[in-house]
């Protein structure tokens, strides 16, 4: 099942790319390719049962000492 969902995924990806590239968008392709690759990758990695970390575990590390400065 995860097989036709990741599938349909790409296929929708790769329309939308040649769209843009057809339109020499190339700058927003790469984008579009490297946002599309790390969600896929978080969506394997979280279906083969991977501790993913939280995104605002990361914010609090770099903005607690921000934070104890105006304290």
């Amino acid at each position: 099942m995860w097989v036709i969902l990741y599938g349909v995924i790409v296929t929708i990806s790769w329309i939308q790319i040649s769209g843009l590239w057809k339109q020499s968008h190339k700058r927003d392709s790469f984008i579009y390719i490297g946002t599309m690759v790390f969600s896929l990758t978080l969506l394997i990695l979280f279906q083969l049962g991977v501790p993913v970390p939280n995104p605002l575990d990361g914010i609090s590390i770099v903005y607690d000492p921000v934070h104890s400065l105006f304290q």
